[in-house]
């Protein structure tokens, strides 16, 4: 019975899910695409956007997740209950876009993936994106983004799925929660960091360096790339850090 109980509870907590690496290119289409539309009982849902907004964009990773969706606390549910409760889907997207995007751009770019990410599966009931310049910077951890993110679910917030809206993908109280970078739209092509000064942060901050003695890894990087002072080191690594956050 305890095994049961710790694999149900667990099931439910953190479900299952597929994450997988993938790199999809995108080239904006002439033709101009308003609104995705989806009834339910006579309600109406659309996701506006404007595709001659959309930007060029590549998708560099992909996560599907399942998890039970409930609507009240886990203990009120008997095991039969459990297991009778339908899935919700979160789909979870890093995606790579140009420098010189717009703020208004970007946000039309991830609203597009969101309409054609669940036009594709209809019954993805959470979606976010993050969106970056670089792609080395996706392996930087969860939440963390350089250009912006966007959460598209009930309300526009994260655990608001019930087992009604998981079942009959009810829509019509789906929102957009956007946040965009004020760098973004900013950025001229001299404040770019170059291909040298990204390699030496990305050394300096690769997972296999974590926790080496600073002073050790700060040789290491200027032997590596002819480095002739820390101060000259210190001064690439603040300049893209800044550029990053």
């Amino acid at each position: 019975m305890k095994t049961l109980i710790t694999f149900l509870f667990t099931m439910v907590l953190y479900g299952c899910g597929e994450s997988q690496k993938v790199k999809t290119e995108f080239k904006p289409e002439k033709k101009l695409i308003i609104t995705e539309k989806v009834t339910h009982k006579k309600r109406l849902y659309k996701i506006a956007f404007d595709s001659t907004k959309v930007s060029k964009f590549t998708i560099e990773h992909s996560e599907l997740t399942k998890s039970k969706a409930i609507n009240k606390r886990l203990s009120d549910y008997t095991s039969v209950e459990l297991q009778a409760l339908p899935d919700f889907k979160r789909l979870t997207l890093g995606i790579v876009v140009p420098f010189d995007i717009s703020k208004e751009s970007l946000s039309h770019t991830m609203k597009y993936i969101t309409h054609k990410k669940t036009k594709e599966d209809k019954d993805i009931d959470e979606l976010m994106i993050f969106a970056y310049d670089d792609k080395e910077d996706l392996t930087n951890g969860a939440g963390f983004y350089t250009f912006g993110k966007l959460f598209w679910g009930p309300h526009g917030k994260p655990g608001n799925v019930t087992p009604q809206i998981a079942r009959e993908n009810i829509r019509d109280s789906y929102q957009f929660e956007i946040d965009i970078k004020d760098k973004v739209g900013n950025i001229k092509k001299t404040d770019l960091p170059t291909k040298r000064e990204l390699a030496i942060y990305n050394m300096i901050m690769a997972e296999e360096n974590i926790g080496m003695e600073e002073g050790k890894l700060n040789k290491m990087v200027m032997k590596k790339f002819g480095l002739k002072t820390e101060k000259e080191l210190n001064a690439i690594w603040l300049k893209v850090a800044a550029y990053k956050n």
